[in-house]
Parts: structure tokens; C-alpha cells; sequence
């Protein structure tokens, strides 16, 4: 019986925690429980995922400088408009 209690309690907290990240942290293509989505919705409108295009732009990127295609300089400055980039569409918000 104890053990049934735990496995319950650790899959709320799993499908709160879930829940937590759609409404904060939303990506496009991520998997996403029935359960979370519908926790997650009964706080407002769900948000738009962001898109997880840029993850893939830096790995190609670290893969060609890996490779010798791209050299240091070049693979900073890529990266410094990476960032950038993903400033404008993913600002960071600091809790006051």
C-alpha cells in the first residue's frame, strides 16, 4: 500500500512539474502528456511554443568547427548571432 501511495504521489509531482513547463517553457515538437496539457491549460491560455530551431543551428554549427569547415573567429561570431537572436525571441525574465 506504501508503495502504491509513493508511485501516485511521484506521478503528480512528475505531471505538475510537466505541467510547470508548458505554461513556461513551452518548445515546438515537444512531447507533451494529455494530463500536463490539461493542468497546464486550467491556468489560461496555453502559450505558443517557442521554436527549437536554433539548438539545431548551434549543433551544426559546433559540428563544422569539429570538422575544420569553420574556423574559431567564424564559429564565434555565428554563435555571438545565435544569441542574439535567440535574445530577442526568448528574453530572460528574472523573478523581482
Amino acid at each position: 500500500m506504501l508503495v502504491l501511495l509513493f508511485i501516485a504521489v511521484a506521478y503528480t509531482v512528475l505531471i505538475a512539474l510537466h505541467a510547470w513547463m508548458i505554461r513556461h517553457h513551452r518548445l515546438e515538437g515537444a512531447y507533451e502528456p494529455r494530463a500536463a496539457r490539461w493542468l497546464a491549460a486550467r491556468f489560461g491560455p496555453l502559450p505558443p511554443p517557442f521554436a527549437a530551431h536554433l539548438d539545431q543551428r548551434e549543433a551544426k554549427a559546433f559540428d563544422r568547427l569539429l570538422t575544420g569547415d569553420l574556423d574559431p573567429a567564424a564559429y564565434r561570431d555565428l554563435m555571438a548571432s545565435l544569441a542574439a537572436q535567440d535574445a530577442v525571441e526568448r528574453p530572460l525574465r528574472v523573478p523581482r
